[in-house]
């Protein structure tokens, strides 16, 4: 799922989206580059600690 975060949508925005998308399975696609990224940063300390409570677990390539 792609919250759009690269297109500075604002903490919020990119939380909620991530939050409400995300599935079992589902694979959240983030960028790392390309400018400022802190808005992503800021969605993923919120996002990454509330989906890991909810019994998700997280894999990298």
């Amino acid at each position: 799922m792609d919250p759009r975060h690269w297109s500075r949508t604002g903490v919020s925005h990119i939380t909620r989206t991530i939050l409400s998308t995300t599935r079992t399975g589902s694979i959240i696609l983030e960028h790392d580059g390309g400018g400022d990224r802190s808005q992503t940063v800021a969605a993923l300390r919120v996002v990454l600690p509330r989906l890991i409570d909810a019994g998700y677990h997280f894999a990298t390539p």
